[in-house]
């Protein structure tokens, strides 16, 4: 797939098309690592990541543990309830997408939404809005 160009850069946020191409044409095994990669974008600009965020880079990282991203989304879902007012706000549903697309590689039953990696460009760039920083973006 080509790079994306400025200009297709804010199509990603509308246009959930590009972001299944981009999440498609990954392989299964791929798509945690790549998914993390995208989050940990922001360690550097947030000051405090909620613990729920912090538990789930050690999952990702070791395939054997992908089962447990289901019940780490819970906890990240259970800390959006209880933080309504986080910023950046699309950091948490970020994290969620994360989760669901670290449960759904590792073949488990009962996996989440299969176009949920679709997501994760746009709410990417989303989140990146907050810090407005080109660099990030």
């Amino acid at each position: 797939m080509p790079p994306v160009m400025k200009t297709e850069q804010y199509d990603i946020k509308t246009n959930i098309e590009i972001g299944r191409q981009i999440f498609e044409d990954l392989p299964n095994d791929i798509r945690p690592g790549w998914a993390e990669l995208i989050l940990s974008r922001f360690d550097n600009y947030i000051k405090d990541i909620p613990t729920p965020i912090k538990e789930l880079f050690p999952i990702i990282y070791d395939e054997d543990r992908w089962q447990e991203a289901h019940g780490q989304f819970s906890k990240i879902r259970q800390f959006l309830l209880d933080c309504r007012h986080y910023q950046p706000e699309a950091y948490l549903p970020l994290a969620e997408l994360v989760a669901k697309v670290t449960y759904n590689a590792s073949g488990q039953p009962a996996p989440f939404d299969s176009d949920s990696g679709h997501y994760i460009p746009s709410i990417a760039l989303k989140a990146t809005e907050y810090f407005d920083d080109d660099r990030l973006e």
